[in-house]
């Protein structure tokens, strides 16, 4: 159970980075590409959020 709560954090930091460089450019090319990057991060987190509910509703 820690180890996907530390996943999550590392995921969430890395989300937090990914949307800092998006507003630090200006460049559309840059944006598009980082925007499915931010979306693939979003999804794995909500993965790891509902195991961890479903390991602690097993608890």
């Amino acid at each position: 159970m820690t180890e996907l709560l530390e996943l999550a954090n590392r995921i969430k930091d890395k989300i937090v980075q990914t949307k800092h460089k998006m507003h630090k450019t200006q460049e559309r090319t840059v944006t598009d590409h980082l925007w499915p990057e931010i979306e693939t991060l979003n999804w794995v987190l909500n993965e790891i959020l509902v195991l961890n509910r479903g390991i602690d509703d097993a608890d």
